[in-house]
This record gives C-alpha cells, structure tokens and sequence, in this order.
C-alpha cells in the first residue's frame, strides 16, 4: 500500500476482512477476552466510581435503547458504551497487552457491544468487529515502544480511541474513506492523563470509557462525511509525534520516541490481539508479576511474622510509577493507591497469597500486618529487566528472615502472559466469581455458554438481557 497513510491502510484492510478471514486461535483467544471483560464489567459496576458516573448519565439519557451492564438502565450507544467501559475497567482486573501497554477489551467491546444492540448485528459481527478494533489500539500502543507513559499519557485512553472508532466503524459498514475520517476524529479526543497517579484519583476508570464513547461518536462522524486528517497518526502534528515521549532534559529526544511502521505491519493478518494477557490480580499489570512471586514465597512456606527485610527488583516503570510519591505508593490511603502500589502487591501475596478484588477495598488496606511489611521493603532498577522492556515483564523478590535464611521469588512472565496462560477454566472460574453477586450464578453460567458459541448468536439480545 505504498503511498497510503497509516489510517487509509488500516481503514482500506478493515474494510475488506471478514469473519472467515480470522483463523481460529484467535477467534478461540477473543471469545475468551470477552468473557474476561464482561465478568470485570460485571463486578466493577458495583464500584462505588461506576454508581457514580451511572447517576451521571442517568441525568443526561436514561430512555436509550442499549443496555447498561449490571444495572437495569439504559442509554444512548455514547452513553452505554462510556458506563460500560468505565465499570469495567473499575477494578483494574481487566485484559492487559504486554507490549501495546494497555487495556485494549474494555475500550473497544463496551463501543461495539452497544452499537451491536442498536442494530442487531449478530455475533460474527461483533467478533470481527472486536478483533479489529483491539488490534488497532495495541498496534498503536505498541508503536511507542514502551515510553509514552514517561510523558504522563495513559495510553488505554490515548491509544483505545482509535481502537473504539475502528471496532465502530467496522460493526456500522463504513467505507474506507469514512473509516479514515473516522480515525482522523478518534485523534482529536485522544486522551487520558497519568495524574491520577498521584493521589489515588479515580480518573484513569474514566479513560477506557471515554474512549468508548468516543469512539462511537467518531464512527458516527465518519459516517457523516465529517472530514478529518488522513495523516492523523504520522503527520507532523499528528497522534505519534503529539503523544511520545520526547525524553528528558538530562537526555532529551525531540523527535520522539515511536515506530510508525508497528501500526500496519502485517495488519489483518497477524493479529496481535489474540496475545492479550488476562489478569488474575486486580491490580496494576506491572505489579501482577510481583503479585506472582509473592505468592510463590507464600506456598513455599514463609512466615511472615518472621520475615525481616523485603527486596525487590524491577524495571524502570515499576519504579516510576508503582514505587513514587513512596510516602503515598508505601501506605496507600485509598484503593487506587494500593492497586498502584509494589509495596502494597507484595505485601498482599506474601500475607494472603492472593490479590483478588477483597483484598483492594476501603477496608482491607487498613490492615496493619499490610503496613508493616510495607515498610520492610526496599527496591531497585535491575538493568537486565529494564533491557527487556516492554518484552518481558520480569520481577525478583528476596526476602530475609530473622535467623538471615532467604526465599526468593521470580518470574520471567507473568501468569495470564501468552507465555506462562491462563488456562480457560482460570478463566471461566474468575468470570464466575466476578458475575455471581451481580447476575447470579443461573444467569452467569448462561452467559459463558452463549460467549462460547459467540459466532453462532443471530443477535445480542439474550446476551444483553442476561448481563442486566
């Protein structure tokens, strides 16, 4: 396609894929992100941050045609797909790409699901629908090889716009020159700031709905002829350029750092999507490994009552992100804080030997034995992860007991990781936990087999009705 922008070259392939075109790993991969997604959107809309963003749009549209999950509410698809995306993303439980660096399910399935129901479109639809979409928003994370987040970008925001507005357009039947148009809008409401990060703020759950969201209006405008720049990811002004990392002033890159070809490499043919990782701790991705090893210092029998000094060793973004304001990421105040914090996870695994959503409540980070450990631990930069980056996620704990005895922890990929799975019955006993206290277990089992036979629904409609 030489000559072609990155958006006409997404949008013309788009345009001509059909459900037969995908093979079936990654058909098998999707449905089983889809049952992810929807047990997280279950659990999390009873999150106190989802009641409240769904009284919001309850004062805006509470008469539309597409179902609000876990509620008995309905909205507008905008609407819908905003709650939904936000709600899912509430427990931060949810689907995560390794290399694209973000959350690529809960942006671009609350988008297609609700257009879907809108149109009664039916579950091929839906499906080719998500695998494009997804794989939009990774391929766009990916091209900035790890470091956006280092210029303060969320990039389940920044990157899943694009991902929504290309599920969207493809679920509605656009044609190429509105799918790039509606790319083109996707990049002007790009966005998604990392300040939450400082005090526990709810506003990163606000990210993947509003990407959701705008997605949908994208699409929408695109199918309206509203123009918009062709050039949107690689222009001079565009999406790469605007949103990479430009270094810092000790070592500054001015030209960014991004790789416009990882967006089309490929595409349509290798599905980066299908190598999502799912999420067995409901916490940050880049604590999950260390959720991993503290928990197998847990089964290897260690007391923690004991225990007198912690170590870990990380990347740079786990220290960056996980590890500072240390006061605030030490002892976390409020759940957001803990589900972003090193020394909270490994605390977590090492005294429960879990980190499932119980354990991130008002409640439960109050615990003093919690504290304690925290304040045992110390860390540091290893340069043999950070080479590895975004990679590999690998993570090392060394803790020491009183009488100078050692366990030590590591994993090179986390659980959940392509290379280290999650098995589908993982999957399907998680979905279940999440589902039940929302759905109840009758209408929960439903819903896996009708995600199971996904391409074989004519519509959505027992589906959405199972997930009120």
């Amino acid at each position: 396609m030489s000559g072609k922008t990155v958006a006409e070259q997404i949008a013309e392939i788009s345009v001509g894929l059909k459900f037969e075109d995908i093979d079936k790993r990654t058909v098998e991969n999707a449905k089983i992100f889809i049952l992810d997604c929807l047990g997280c959107t279950l659990s999390g809309s009873q999150i106190q941050s989802a009641k409240s963003v769904l009284g919001a749009v309850a004062g805006i549209d509470s008469d539309g045609e597409c179902t609000i999950i876990g509620s008995n509410q309905k909205a507008n698809p905008m609407l819908a797909a905003l709650v939904n995306g936000l709600a899912g993303h509430s427990q931060d439980y949810d689907d995560d790409h390794r290399e694209g660096t973000q959350h690529s399910s809960v942006v671009v399935l609350p988008a297609v699901m609700a257009l879907a129901e809108k149109y009664g479109k039916s579950g091929k639809d839906v499906l080719l629908a998500y695998i494009i979409g997804s794989d939009v928003t990774i391929r766009a994370g990916e091209a900035f090889n790890g470091t956006s987040y280092y210029a303060g970008w969320h990039l389940t925001g920044t990157c899943g716009v694009f991902g929504s507005a290309a599920g969207a357009a493809k679920i509605m039947g656009l044609n190429a020159e509105q799918f790039v148009n509606a790319l083109g809008v996707a990049g002007s409401t790009a966005a998604g700031l990392g300040e939450f990060n400082s005090c526990g703020a709810w506003t990163k759950r606000f990210h993947p709905g509003r990407a959701a969201m705008d997605g949908v209006l994208a699409a929408n405008m695109g199918k309206n002829n509203y123009f918009a720049p062709p050039s949107v990811f690689e222009g001079p002004e565009g999406f790469l350029v605007c949103f990479s990392f430009k270094g810092t002033p000790e070592n500054p890159n001015p030209n960014g750092d991004y790789t416009v070809s990882k967006l089309t490499n490929n595409f349509g043919k290798v599905w980066e999507m299908a190598d999502n990782s799912i999420k067995l701790h409901a916490c940050c991705r880049f604590t999950n490994n260390f959720c991993d090893v503290a928990i197998d210092v847990f089964h290897q029998g260690c007391d923690v009552k004991k225990i007198k000094a912690i170590h870990a060793e990380c990347n740079k973004f786990t220290d960056t992100k996980l590890c500072r304001p240390v006061d605030i990421k030490r002892h976390p105040v409020n759940v957001v804080n803990a589900q972003f914090s090193l020394f909270y996870e490994i605390a977590c695994g090492l005294i429960y030997g879990q980190a499932l959503p119980e354990n991130f409540t008002e409640e439960a980070i109050k615990d003093p034995e919690i504290h304690r450990l925290t304040d045992l631990i110390t860390w540091e930069i290893n340069p043999e992860f950070e080479e590895v980056y975004p990679e590999k996620y690998p993570a090392r704990i060394t803790v020491t007991m009183e009488d100078d005895s050692q366990y030590i922890g590591y994993i090179e990929y986390p659980k959940g990781d392509p290379e280290n799975p999650a098995t589908k019955e993982e999957v399907v006993a998680k979905f279940l936990n999440n589902a039940a206290n929302t759905i109840g277990s009758t209408k929960a089992r439903r819903v896996i087999e009708l995600v199971d036979k996904f391409e074989q629904l004519e519509n959505l409609d027992e589906l959405m009705e199972c997930l009120k």
